[in-house]
């Protein structure tokens, strides 16, 4: 009895110990990797020099997997063959520092690409050699799996595949931690969306510093998210998420952020379709876009609604902040724009929302017809660009305002902004009731640094110094005034004119202009200083 009890133990390890069944085991160490192939498994073979590893599969009937696990500064993994495989990335560490992808998969079926629950892989290249990417397919990759992968691509794309890429629900996180191309990159030059394809099941991609777009369905390749979160960065010239033919957004959270000059959040080259999910896009960059729907109209693609922008459900945000690109060549002109389409836009559901800031940005452009037919369509714009995300500290106030010794109920065409220096840290939400508007003040201290405040009228294209009922300083998560007893703001527009806002003051001392001139105290309105040189005089209501 005892003997057959350590029988069975010693089965159990070898069982533990042996690769299973169909599984061939790749581990990197260093400067070396071994590679176990078991008897089972038929048709493939392999080499390794250093920590290079080559596998060649003949089969064409049987589905492996491949185990990769350990680490290597200085290797890298090609499998060639004709059959659908399974990759299976268990701590993986893989630097391919001599020129090539870390891993090559030259097999043009479905790959499964499995990111071992609870592991972290890392894959990187360098920026010399003639791979397409860091983590590169022939076929097509399909994504699954709680770990998490994070990629480098520093010669061209992080990770790309010639034919489609697929994220599957079980994903867990793919980090871009840069790509001197595109963050992923998929497409084959086929004009069949139903074949070519990026589509987002589930799971958490992070893309950041990527030189061309974050994720690329090219050569008419189309985009679709149904579930799932994206955060992509992008600077100078870049895009978000650029779909070739067209772009769908079913579900899921996408965070993107376009802080360059020329770039775009979200592109299509035929038509854009938002049914669900949810959409936060921010714009800061001169001439750039939020949403660009183009009219392709290539000779060689087959165009479905071209330019087209068609809204039916989800939420959408679009905050733009940026100015005005003009070609020096040509004179054109190109705004920073929250939405811009080259044909229609119809929206049928939905919640949108579009912020614009600064007087240079535009809410949103439609070369079509312009339909809004079920959902919300809210637009707010303020004159002052807002730097909320250095800001750690806020307080909040409610305000009235009184202009001419009225208070206003009609907000519609003006802006109330408050300012730490010459620094607008906030705008006041002015749709939160007819006689009071809720103005939220950030600052990056906590400091009790004196706050200012200003009136921008649109209708007259002028903006004012408002007098507050008491000097206010900030302090973080402090109140001011209530609902019931708003804190006045006070200006007048009488026949004396109003001073330039822009200028600088001392308590104690005289107020000059930008331009260092004096400007006089008004004899009527305490508070308020007029300039002797009248062109300085703002008075659009005399």
């Amino acid at each position: 009895m005892k003997k057959t009890f350590l029988s069975l133990i010693f089965s159990l390890a070898l069982v533990a110990t042996a690769p299973a069944q169909g599984l061939v085991d790749i581990r990197f160490s260093g400067s070396t990797a071994t590679v176990d192939i078991p008897a089972t498994v038929v048709g493939v073979s392999h080499t390794v020099q250093g920590a290079d590893v080559i596998i060649n599969s003949t089969t064409v009937d049987t589905e492996y997997t491949y185990h990769v696990s350990g680490s290597s500064n200085n290797g890298s993994l090609t499998i060639n063959g004709q059959y659908k495989l399974t990759l299976q990335l268990d701590g993986l560490s893989l630097t391919n520092s001599h020129g090539g992808a870390a891993i090559d998969v030259e097999c043009g079926k479905r790959i499964a690409v499995e990111l071992v629950d609870g592991t972290v892989n890392t894959l990187s290249d360098i920026a010399t050699g003639g791979q397409k990417a860091a983590l590169y397919f022939k076929g097509h990759p399909e994504f699954r799996g709680g770990g998490t992968l994070n990629v480098t691509g520093r010669l061209k794309h992080a990770i790309a595949a010639k034919e489609y890429i697929e994220l599957k629900p079980s994903l867990g996180t793919i980090n871009i931690l840069s790509a001197a191309g595109d963050g992923i990159h998929c497409g084959r030059g086929l004009q069949d969306p139903e074949k070519n394809y990026f589509l987002m099941r589930g799971g958490s991609v992070n893309i950041w510093d990527a030189v061309d777009e974050g994720i690329d369905a090219d050569d008419y390749g189309a985009v679709r998210i149904l579930d799932g979160g994206v955060s992509i960065t992008v600077g100078d010239g870049a895009t978000g998420i650029k779909a070739d033919s067209t772009l769908s957004v079913m579900g899921g959270l996408l965070n993107i952020r376009v802080a360059g000059r020329d770039a775009t959040g979200i592109l299509s080259r035929y038509a854009t379709t938002i049914s669900g999910g949810r959409l936060d896009l921010s714009v800061e960059g001169d001439g750039s876009k939020g949403i660009k729907t183009k009219n392709n109209t290539d000779a060689d693609a087959t165009v479905r609604d071209g330019g087209r922008l068609t809204i039916s459900g989800g939420r959408l945000h679009v905050t733009a902040s940026g100015g005005t690109i003009v070609d020096e060549a040509t004179g054109d002109t190109d705004r920073c724009m929250a939405v811009s389409t080259d044909a229609d836009l119809l929206q049928t559901g939905g919640d949108v929302a579009i912020s614009v800031q600064g007087l240079e940005a535009a809410s949103h452009n439609v070369k079509g017809t312009e339909q809004h037919l079920g959902g919300t369509w809210q637009l707010s714009r303020q004159p002052w660009v807002v730097d909320a995300r250095s800001s750690h500290y806020d307080m909040t106030l409610f305000v009235r305002l009184v202009v001419d010794g009225q208070p206003v109920s009609d907000y519609t065409q003006l802006a109330v902004g408050a300012f730490v220096g010459d620094q607008c840290t906030g705008c006041a939400d002015l749709s939160a009731a007819p006689d009071y508007a809720i103005l939220r003040v950030r600052n990056s201290s906590q400091l009790a640094t004196p706050v200012s405040f200003r009136l921008y009228d649109y209708a007259a294209a002028t903006e004012y110094a408002l007098v507050p009922a008491q000097p206010v300083s900030f302090a973080a998560d402090a109140v001011v005034g209530t609902p019931s007893e708003p804190f006045v703001l006070s200006v007048t527009t009488g026949s004396e004119g109003i001073a330039d806002v822009r200028a600088t003051s001392s308590a104690d001392g005289p107020c000059y202009d930008l331009q260092g001139r004096r400007l006089a105290p008004s004899a009527t309105h305490p508070g308020v200083y007029v300039s002797n040189q009248r062109k300085l005089i703002r008075n659009p209501k005399r």
